[in-house]
């Protein structure tokens, strides 16, 4: 499931040499729900009217076309809106495309994302999107809401399993060599450690510290290697 071909010279523009889609999608056609309603309520008022009004009330039909004319072109602009509207998710961070007159492009290195909150509404149970909300140490607003993602479920998944890893643990966690204590290969190394001390204590136990013997004999006393018992050390 990894490895995502998508076939947009948009996202070839930013997209590295050596960086492996892993999710790419556009918003969901949901999206487009609301101006194609509106759009079409407007032509069915427009018909009506005109065909229905008295030949001397001609401003309100005008009137009545002139506002679906305006959303009609509406409709076309929000259509190539999301047309080139893209949300991808590599191997290495998070892009968002967005934009029709002033092209913009967001983008958060996935090392920085520390957690990512999903959401579905009523609604979206219903047609197949949901919310992706996004937080992270340096905050970008505009990937902070994801919206209208098609295929929730699934893209949560494959974007879950690219920060965290299959083992749902992140690799950012290992950089200074930690391991959790409740796992098997940590409990091994845990009581190698604990026998290695526990023999050095056990060695040390046995010996006997010279550290606080004197290195000289007391003032007014030697010993001589010969004689036995101490003798009085000669006066000069």
């Amino acid at each position: 499931m990894r490895g995502t071909r998508v076939n947009s010279r948009l996202l070839d523009r930013y997209l590295l040499e050596h960086e492996e889609i892993i999710v790419a999608i556009r918003h969901h056609w949901g999206r487009m729900i609301e101006p194609v309603l509106t759009t079409l309520a407007a032509l069915m008022l427009a018909i009506w009217f005109s065909a229905n009004a008295t030949p001397h009330a001609t401003i309100l039909p005008d009137l009545l076309i002139l506002i679906f004319l305006v959303l009609l072109a509406r409709l076309v602009w929000k259509a190539i809106e999301w047309r080139n509207e893209w949300f991808v998710a590599t191997d290495k961070r998070l892009i968002m495309t967005y934009g029709l007159i002033t092209h913009k492009v967001a983008m958060m290195p996935l090392r920085k994302v520390t957690d990512m909150n999903y959401s579905r509404s009523l609604l979206g149970r219903m047609l197949g999107y949901g919310q992706f909300l996004m937080e992270s140490a340096g905050q970008d607003q505009a990937m902070r809401e994801i919206n209208w993602v098609p295929d929730p479920d699934e893209t949560y998944r494959r974007i879950c399993d690219t920060i965290f890893g299959p083992d749902g643990q992140d690799p950012d966690d290992d950089i200074h060599g930690f391991q959790d204590p409740q796992s098997p290969d940590s409990q091994v190394d845990y009581e190698e450690h604990d026998s290695e001390e526990h023999d050095r204590y056990e060695d040390a136990a046995w010996e006997v510290s010279h550290d606080h013997e004197p290195t000289y004999a007391p003032v007014g006393h030697w010993d001589d290697p010969d004689i036995t018992g101490p003798i009085a050390r000669p006066r000069g």
